[in-house]
């Protein structure tokens, strides 16, 4: 059936991390990447760990960790329809099956895992969007550029389409990494069901690219977007406190991919 939605919304895909058929946690946000023919379901490491991302401690106590996401694919035959998939995250060892940054196991911690996604979409009946097939364009990226939250701070209640949040860049792109950081910040209000969540940039009709030379423009009549990063949450979480955002640098995810090196943290 024809559908007007845009494909960034068929893109999300809510989660819900449980350990056996017991739900804990609440819920977040994940998103698929496609490369090399392969499927991943990108999300932070305190979704998969429940666990803080810069202390290691648990979010939740006295609870054991997460062993699977119940996640809400798109179905393939009608758009508005959704397909529950549990996917797991824990090896029958109970030993993390998500791919980590390689400094994040040095200690640099950095909130986004990679887990491979061993399903066959027509045998499951889903259709899976990669946001880096769809948001590839190499727009320009400014420091007060708006950009585009894509999440569920409402949970994922039927028919479970995604928010999209305004927020604006509120770091200078250019310093990325140079200052020991490998994450944006984003001026934003959000809420925990927001992490994992793909930040795009999206521009309309008239286009700055970055294309190795000084910037050129481009007219169109249709919008095109960026992929820049995915969103972890507040740097504070106090209401008194300016609401500033973390967007992980997105080019971590095929640096993840490419070390293919399984978490050991937290060893049960």
């Amino acid at each position: 059936m024809p559908t007007t939605l845009d494909r960034l919304s068929l893109s999300t895909v809510p989660v819900e991390p449980l350990c056996g058929d017991t739900k804990i946690g609440g819920n977040a946000t994940s998103f698929v990447w496609e490369q090399a023919e392969k499927y991943y379901l990108i999300t932070n490491w305190h979704v998969v760990t429940l666990c803080n991302t810069n202390t290691g401690n648990p979010i939740i106590n006295n609870t054991l960790p997460p062993n699977k996401l119940r996640a809400l694919f798109n179905a393939d035959t009608f758009d508005y329809w959704k397909v529950t998939i549990d996917i797991p995250i824990r090896d029958c060892d109970n030993l993390p099956l998500w791919r980590i940054h390689p400094l994040h196991a040095r200690g640099e911690r950095i909130d986004i895992v990679v887990i491979p996604i061993d399903l066959d979409q027509k045998a499951q009946g889903v259709k899976f969007w990669p946001v880096n097939r769809i948001a590839g364009t190499k727009l320009k990226m400014s420091i007060g550029m708006d950009v585009f939250i894509l999440g569920y701070p409402f949970g994922s209640k039927l028919p479970a389409f995604p928010v999209w949040k305004r927020g604006s860049i509120a770091s200078e792109p250019e310093l990325i990494g140079l200052d020991g950081t490998h994450y944006y910040l984003v001026d934003t209000a959000s809420r925990p069901g927001m992490s994992g969540s793909p930040v795009i940039l999206r521009s309309w009709k008239h286009h700055l690219l970055e294309t190795g030379r000084p910037t050129t423009t481009q007219f169109d009549d249709v919008p095109i977007d960026r992929f820049i990063g995915v969103y972890s949450g507040r740097l504070s979480a106090q209401p008194d406190e300016a609401q500033i955002g973390m967007v992980w640098d997105g080019s971590l995810i095929e640096q993840i991919i490419a070390g293919d090196q399984r978490d050991k943290f937290p060893e049960t």
